[in-house]
């Protein structure tokens, strides 16, 4: 039996194993799962002439299983049982694990690891009495929570000259192994049947509604004042709609603030002296009409700037919207003109993706339902599902046509100005084996894929996509539903197929 040591440097060469010792591991049988969650089609190999690599899945854990030749009676080497959350892609790194082994007249002996060895796998020495095939269950116990997985089955044989000689075929594949893929943001995901949205791939930009950007000018000549209650707020902090963001001094200027109110409180009084002269029968009541309307234009024009009744001299330049102040042109000090463009607020929590659809489509968009979309910079997937607008003509210079889409965008990590790529949704499903469209990878002008052999075993495919709704792709050829595919990593798995396993990380150690 091999010392504990010896095992770990058997491990360790793993990173550079060659394709003459992959080509060990050939596929091996194992037997239907059952109903507690497990994949039925889950990989096994024979790598060590009745030894055994098996892979299956549950819904929450993933198990990759190696273990050496069973001989009745015998402390064979230790099995290493590596056990995966699927979600996160964590090591289990902490609980119990017990094995089951169930022979032919349903006598069950039981193996327990009180603990991991190390983070995400277990080590167990188990020993039967008796030649057989045996059945094989485990439970996990991970902080009260029971993960029941059946393994297939185990075969014992009753001597070392029982054993089957080694496989001699060709495994092939590309290895990545546990150690690593915990190290990395890791993903598998199943292909299964499906539909997706026809669609078209678009370039857009993310653009500001006209109703969500205020550009403040000013209204009245006057100096920005230091102080007077004005908050004179940075820009890229949010302001509220009617907050003040400067304060005007009157000047002496024509049409000034200060005139304007002047002009009002003048014709006020004039307006009031006729009222009592005509009561008198002093004036006609012609003169009386024409106080009054030479007040109310007063007042239009001094409310048309943001006066009031109870206005001071001074004017107050408030935000008509809440949003982010963009751009500000006015210091303290300053002196604004009338018609000078001072503040500029933006309310991103709406935005508008314009997209720039090819002539060639243009017979399509009218049934244009909605769109998802990445950014520049960014890998997350946004969603725009109400269509604004779509154009009528078709732009001489880009022969494109343009598409308007709203964006909801509450905690406003979408920027205005940000480059988007799209696919957007023509109306229509189409029918296929179906990944997650993160899985499908460009390289060298082709569509590839990584597929997931066995636990930490991975193939490079070829394959050829049909429609993608940025979330799920369909593909037409070089995937089956039931194939697990590489979602998150995928780099990764390519360097490892390059022999670059420095850069990956370290290797087993057991």
């Amino acid at each position: 039996m091999k010392g504990a040591t010896e095992i770990d440097r058997e491990r360790k060469q793993f990173p550079r194993m060659s394709r003459l010792a992959m080509a060990l591991v050939v596929a091996y049988g194992v037997a239907a799962c059952g109903d507690t969650g497990e994949d039925p089609t889950a990989e096994s190999n024979d790598a060590h002439g009745g030894g055994k690599v098996v892979t299956l899945w549950t819904d929450a854990l993933e198990l990759f299983m190696e273990y050496p030749p069973q001989i009745a009676g015998q402390a064979g080497d230790p099995w290493a049982i590596h056990l995966t959350f699927l979600h996160g892609w964590e090591p289990v790194q902490e609980g119990s694990l017990t094995l089951g082994l169930t022979d032919s007249n349903g006598e069950r002996r039981t193996f327990e690891a009180a603990e991991p060895a190390r983070a995400g796998i277990f080590t167990l020495v188990p020993v039967v009495p008796a030649a057989g095939d045996y059945l094989v269950d485990m439970e996990l116990v991970h902080r009260g929570v029971s993960y029941p997985i059946r393994a297939g089955e185990v075969r014992v044989f009753a001597s070392e000259t029982e054993l089957p000689p080694p496989a001699t075929g060709n495994g092939g594949g590309i290895r990545f192994l546990k150690e690593q893929q915990w190290e990395i943001e890791f993903a598998v995901s199943e292909a299964a049947l499906g539909e997706v949205q026809r669609t078209a791939r678009v370039a857009g930009e993310l653009i500001v509604p006209p109703n969500r950007m205020a550009k403040i000018s000013a209204p009245v000549p006057g100096l920005a004042q230091p102080g007077d209650g004005a908050s004179w707020p940075a820009t890229g902090t949010w302001v509220d709609a009617g907050q003040t963001l400067a304060v005007l001094a009157p000047t002496d200027a024509d049409g000034s603030f200060a005139g304007l109110r002047g002009r009002v409180e003048r014709l006020e009084r004039e307006t009031a002296r006729a009222e009592r002269l005509y009561a008198a029968e002093a004036i006609p009541e012609r003169r009386l009409t024409e106080a009054r309307h030479d007040l109310e234009i007063a007042r239009a024009a001094f409310e048309a700037v943001g006066g009031a009744s109870e206005s001071a001299y001074a004017y107050r330049v408030r935000s008509p919207i809440s949003g982010v102040l963009t751009d500000r042109r006015l210091s303290p000090g300053q002196r604004a003109d009338a018609g000078d463009l001072l503040f500029t607020v933006v309310d991103p929590r709406t935005l508008w993706l314009e997209l720039r659809v090819p002539a060639a489509l243009a017979a399509s968009v009218s049934q244009a339902n909605g769109a998802s979309f990445t950014v520049e910079g960014g890998t997350t997937v946004h969603q725009a599902r109400r269509v604004v607008s779509v154009g009528d003509v078709i732009e001489p210079a880009t022969r494109t046509l343009p598409v308007i889409l709203a964006v909801d965008n509450p905690d406003r990590s979408l920027k205005v100005g940000m480059l988007a790529q799209a696919h957007l949704f023509l109306g229509g499903m189409v029918s296929g084996t179906t990944v997650p469209a993160e899985a499908v990878r460009e390289e060298d002008g082709l569509r590839v894929i990584y597929a997931e052999l066995s636990g930490e075993t991975f193939e490079r495919r070829v394959v050829t996509i049909g429609p993608t709704d940025g979330l799920w792709t369909v593909v037409e050829e070089g995937v089956r539903p039931g194939d697990r595919v590489v979602t998150r990593g995928a780099y990764q798995v390519r360097l490892a197929s390059l022999g670059d396993t420095e850069e990956i990380g370290p290797g087993h150690v057991h």
